[in-house]
């Protein structure tokens, strides 16, 4: 029952790194899907738009915010209010011949203050509505790991990254021969660079990062050689401090 549960989201919770962007909202760094992606994703899994799923708007509207001001003390003036647009929608899937609904909203600055003056967003309406596509596919398991937070981890990415490129790869044999080489190269690299160390805190430091990248990679093997150069050098800090 675990796995039937599971069935669609094991299938998209993995996000094609091709489509996300860094993006910055409201001073806070986020990973930015596609919207397009997502329904392409979707129409792989449920079929067409329309056919295999689709959504109706329940609700539509512009929300007041904050006062917009100029100047200050005196010549303080309002300027009016932001103004938020909502949108609330039914996203709708057939299943086994089943129908599942999710509610879901999205919201998007429509008339705001910004530093180049009062400004408002022409494709608020738009804007509101992938997003609240997005976020009802999210329910589903679409994307999770952006949702999870996996992607605020760059080992991970760079994992998701190799078996993305082996899976798009035209010669699939030579990049996977590639990343052999590429781990190879990297393994001695770090090895190489232990060896360099000047203390047992520097070292300590050059293990515990590859581990974490070799972790995201469930590299066992690699991790043991890291472990094992460690473990060999260390004796070499506590001897001097010893002496």
């Amino acid at each position: 029952m675990s796995s039937t549960n599971m069935r669609i989201w094991d299938q998209v919770d993995k996000t094609d790194t091709r489509f996300t962007k860094s993006a910055e909202v409201g001073g806070q760094k986020i990973t930015s899907l596609n919207g397009t992606a997502m329904i392409m994703k979707a129409t792989e899994i449920f079929g067409p738009v329309g056919i295999g799923f689709g959504w109706s708007v329940m609700e539509e509207r512009f929300d007041e915010g904050s006062e917009m001001v100029s100047g200050e003390g005196d010549k303080r003036l309002v300027l009016g209010r932001e103004l938020n647009h909502t949108i609330k929608i039914r996203f709708w899937f057939e299943l086994d011949g089943k129908r599942g609904e999710i509610e879901q909203y999205g919201c998007t600055r429509y008339l705001y203050k910004s530093k180049y003056g009062t400004t408002t967003d022409g494709e608020a309406p738009k804007k509101s509505l992938t997003d609240a596509i997005k976020k009802a596919l999210s329910m589903l398991g679409f994307s999770a790991d952006v949702f999870l937070g996996m992607f605020d981890d760059q080992n991970y990415v760079q994992q998701l990254q190799a078996e993305q490129a082996i899976e798009q790869a035209e010669d699939r044999e030579a990049e996977i021969e590639r990343q052999k080489q590429e781990r190879l190269d990297y393994i001695k690299s770090v090895v190489d660079t232990m060896q360099g160390a000047q203390s047992l805190q520097e070292l300590k430091k050059l293990h515990d990062h590859a581990v974490r990248r070799l972790t995201a990679r469930n590299d066992d093997t690699a991790i043991k050689r890291i472990a094992k150069e460690l473990r060999d050098l260390t004796p070499k800090f506590t001897q001097e401090s010893a002496a």
